[in-house]
């Protein structure tokens, strides 16, 4: 007869990336449980063997072998990952320079060997060390996190920057501990929190998308603005009178943590108003894009370009199309191009030369404005398919209705029927093509823009497109009926 396990039965995951200075603390206290799971974006430190040596499993955050693959603006999907790795019901998680006292390691004991839990969700009240000091008071407490969660429940991860379960709380009332989840602050971090705290700032609004006015201005303004004056009226004024200063947060501390409220305010406001369409044609005007050019970008925009990325006829972080698609997830950009002088990563002839990468290599190719300009579209398409990850995209923009433009040639232009076939035939699926039109008049514009100066531009666009907006509305038809380009994406 076996001895029963005494491990607590419940699954911990970790996220990791170069974690080995603070790893092994976490790891400590989490020796009872009976499974753990690092969960690793490739760390090029000891992260994996101080893991391993606590008999953790550790998996990969990507399926690359890329090093050093950062999860910082995809937190959800990784964390998803990590738990769906989990083999027991019961299922915790953690960050890596966080720990669990004795207290709270019992506590999870006790509400996962029970048969007929109470809850099968948990918060748990969480405080904070820096450099081993507890901050007894600090102007978000009583703070609580959810930690624990059994697979019945249907929790799923949400959010890029900022992770959270999602679950249905009127099936499973969320339960709370008594015992404590510990963040635990290097004194660096504490020294230099606006440089730790603004990189969070800068990452989430380069994910943050706005779907309605009402919306914006209710969470974005509303209460952004009333979370600043609560933090400057009330918490922080309250919590120094009633506690004083030796076992509060550092006043330095929670003033950054305003300028932080402050940078989400401003910054919002500004990308609302920077990612409107008008505003997008004027400032992209400015900077000399061509009607055409701004909106194939603006077609583009929900695309993601993630991981190994092959760049076909693009300029490292000049080509337009770069502020445009999203990039939240973890990238490394190859650049290959036909001509020497424009600097590429690779010096390659499309239709001469095989892509001199392995299969599968690439998660992302982008081919912007290139198809026109190759006689043997069908094979170099079934080349890029070739080194593209099985479930990897291929997203670009073909001209339509465009003037001739040899680079160093140009062959054909491509409707919506023709980049089904072709993108089909060379082995992709689930192919969208996206019109990049607004009608008769903006094309008629589009092909004399050339010769009109810059601030004359910016007074008869406006006029363009309300007149087309006004004739498309008469008929609808016309709006794809004279397209300037298509968008397109396609999944190997």
């Amino acid at each position: 007869m076996t001895t029963p396990s005494k491990k607590i039965p419940c699954s911990v995951s970790i996220l990791t990336l170069n974690s080995a200075e603070g790893l092994r603390a976490c790891l400590e206290a989490l020796k009872e449980f009976e499974e753990i799971i690092v969960c690793d974006g490739n760390s090029t430190d000891n992260t994996q063997d101080i893991a391993r040596a606590f008999g953790a499993r550790v998996i990969k955050q990507y399926d690359t072998e890329e090093p050093n693959v950062p999860c910082a603006m995809d937190k959800a999907s990784a964390r998803q990952k990590a738990m769906d790795a989990s083999t027991l019901p019961w299922r915790f998680f953690m960050d890596a320079d966080d720990t669990l006292s004795p207290e709270a390691v019992e506590e999870v004991r006790s509400v996962t060997s029970n048969p007929n839990p109470k809850h099968f969700i948990w918060r748990m009240p969480t405080r904070i060390f820096i450099a081993g000091k507890e901050i007894k008071y600090e102007a978000t407490y009583p703070s609580y996190q959810t930690r624990l969660v059994h697979e019945s429940v249907g929790a799923h991860f949400r959010g890029e920057v900022h992770d959270r379960l999602a679950f249905d709380a009127h099936k499973f009332p969320l339960g709370t501990m008594h015992s404590y989840y510990n963040f635990g602050w290097p004194e660096e971090r504490a020294a230099n929190y606006w440089r730790y705290i603004g990189t969070y700032a800068k990452r989430e609004l380069s994910v943050m998308r706005f779907s309605t006015l009402s919306s914006f201005v209710y969470w974005e303004v509303y209460k952004r603005t009333r979370t600043i004056l609560g933090y400057v009226l009330w918490r922080l004024p309250t919590m120094y009178l009633m506690r004083g200063f030796k076992d509060t947060m550092p006043i330095s501390i929670e003033l950054t943590i305003v300028r932080y409220h402050c940078a989400l305010l401003v910054g919002s406001v500004k990308k609302y108003i920077a990612t409107r369409v008008w505003v997008v044609m004027l400032l992209e005007t400015l900077r000399g894009k061509d009607l055409n050019r701004i909106l194939s970008n603006i077609a583009i925009r929900e695309w993601e370009a993630y991981g190994r990325v092959l760049d076909i006829g693009g300029r490292e972080g000049s080509s337009s199309y770069w502020r445009f698609i999203r990039h939240t997830k973890w990238m490394r950009q190859t650049t290959l191009d036909i001509d020497a002088a424009s600097k590429p990563d690779v010096v390659l002839n499309l239709e001469t030369e095989d892509i001199p990468f392995p299969a599968g290599h690439f998660d992302t190719a982008l081919l912007f404005n290139v198809l026109e300009h190759l006689s043997n579209g069908k094979e170099v398409l079934s080349k890029i398919a070739t080194v593209l990850h099985p479930g990897g995209a291929l997203i670009g923009v073909v001209p339509f209705l465009v003037a001739v433009h040899p680079d160093p040639h140009d062959y054909m232009r491509y409707t919506n029927e023709g980049l089904h076939n072709i993108l089909i035939a060379a082995g992709f699926s689930n192919v969208e093509v996206v019109p990049v039109s607004r009608g008769p008049i903006a094309a008629s514009y589009y092909q004399s823009e050339f010769l009109w100066p810059r601030v004359l531009k910016l007074v008869l666009l406006p006029l363009v497109l309300l007149l087309d907006s006004l004739l498309v509305r008469m008929r609808p038809a016309y709006k794809n009926k004279f397209v300037l380009s298509y968008a397109f994406r396609a999944v190997r």
